[in-house]
């Protein structure tokens, strides 16, 4: 992938103070990175915050951001709002929606969790005030709803919302709501939300890719001034396919290990320091390879006594493969400790195990339906559990 495929959105909402209750952002001390760094899979986002795309956003209303957790919905969500409402003497300002009420500023957009539009739409119902809940909404400049899919269950609080969208996308007032999946994906909501928000632009918000990783890894070495060389930075955008919370507390994991060790922070971090660093006992190794093969053995909906019998049934011939396949792509264990992992098994056994899901994973996707779905629960797999212990990652 070449370079100039990086692309970078500066979170242009930034302020003092928590919105929503949430998160905490400043213009000074920003957490986190101050911008979202995105590549070739999030490039539907470049165009997204392109002048070219602002002209074109009427009738689109909602933008549906989604996709796992700490991907940076919310703040690209914030920055949009504030690019589209933004007055040259009140610049990028976004609101609690708990402030004292007054009349509506076509300036200042207003910041909901979906929690929160919930509880406020019940308050209003009991103090008889619903047409001033819905009118502070629908005659803002714009309206963030963070986390639609936490109305689950939430029948009265998910008609409002449509009521809502539907009154501010004739209005052609901004609406971007945020979710982990997809609107058709959220059973938890009624069709007719599902619908209404299908109506509008539903973007997915992935996870970095390998040079965006990379640039995010560099700026991280430097808001963390560690000296970390080029195949320390290399070897960390390679391991860890991970969200931005999690390369941060791996820095934060690094700064710990080298103020323990009382080092010199002048010192260049290499991939060999990088490695000793992480290098775990073979009792913390054990740990995390049973954890895998549990978590394997949960997706097929087996037993982890399943994946260690002599069962030469398909489904689980199949998770103990991939169960072998992410011992060693995760955690670099030899065949011969994963073999022993899952019921004494010969390390040639585990050897053809793990070509059998190799092959299987860098095949054609459209090669064959259990191709396809292996491929995806894999990679499933492997993003939630890199997700899940990305600083325990063993280096070998």
């Amino acid at each position: 992938m070449a370079a100039e495929q990086i692309f970078s959105v500066p979170f242009r909402f930034l302020m003092d103070g928590k919105f929503g209750g949430e998160q905490n952002c400043s213009p000074s001390r920003p957490l986190g990175l101050a911008r979202f760094v995105g590549d070739t899979s999030n490039l539907l986002l470049k165009y997204l915050i392109s002048e070219e795309s602002r002209n074109k956003l009427n009738s689109q209303w909602p933008i549906v951001l989604f996709g796992p957790s700490g991907t940076g919905k919310t703040s690209l969500a914030l920055t949009i709002i504030s690019d589209l409402t933004e007055k040259s003497d009140r610049e990028n300002e976004v609101i609690s929606f708990n402030q004292p009420r007054l009349e509506p500023s076509y300036g200042k957009p207003i910041f909901l969790s979906a929690l929160e539009f919930d509880r406020r739409y019940r308050s209003a119902i009991e103090t008889d005030s619903v047409n001033d809940f819905r009118k502070k909404l629908i005659q803002s400049a714009g309206v963030i709803i963070d986390d639609v899919d936490r109305l689950e269950q939430k029948t009265a609080a998910q008609a409002e919302l449509v009521r809502v969208l539907d009154q501010m996308s004739a209005k052609n007032r901004p609406i971007v709501v945020t979710m982990p999946n997809s609107p058709q994906l959220c059973n938890g909501l009624s069709s007719r939300l599902i619908s209404r928000l299908s109506l509008g632009l539903s973007l997915p918000v992935n996870p970095p890719g390998p040079e965006a990783r990379l640039e995010i890894i560099r700026e991280l070495t430097n808001i963390n001034q560690i000296n970390l060389s080029d195949d320390a930075a290399q070897l960390l955008a390679d391991r860890l396919q991970v969200t931005v919370p999690k390369l941060s507390h791996v820095f934060a994991q690094i700064k710990a290990s080298l103020s323990a060790e009382a080092s010199n922070p002048a010192e260049i971090i290499d991939a060999a320091k990088l490695t000793q660093i992480f290098k775990k006992s073979a009792s913390e190794v054990e740990s995390l390879c049973h954890l895998i093969i549990k978590s394997v053995a949960k997706e097929f909906d087996l037993k982890v006594s399943d994946l260690k019998s002599n069962s030469r049934k398909q489904s689980i011939v199949m998770a103990r493969g991939v169960s072998v396949y992410l011992n060693r792509e995760l955690l670099g264990v030899s065949f011969l400790k994963i073999g022993s992992y899952l019921g004494n098994r010969d390390h040639s056994t585990i050897m053809h195990a793990n070509r059998k899901i190799e092959k299987l994973v860098s095949s054609d996707p459209n090669s064959s339906e259990v191709d396809s779905t292996i491929q995806s629960i894999v990679f499933k797999l492997k993003q939630e559990l890199t997700e899940m212990f990305a600083s325990q990652i063993n280096f070998i």
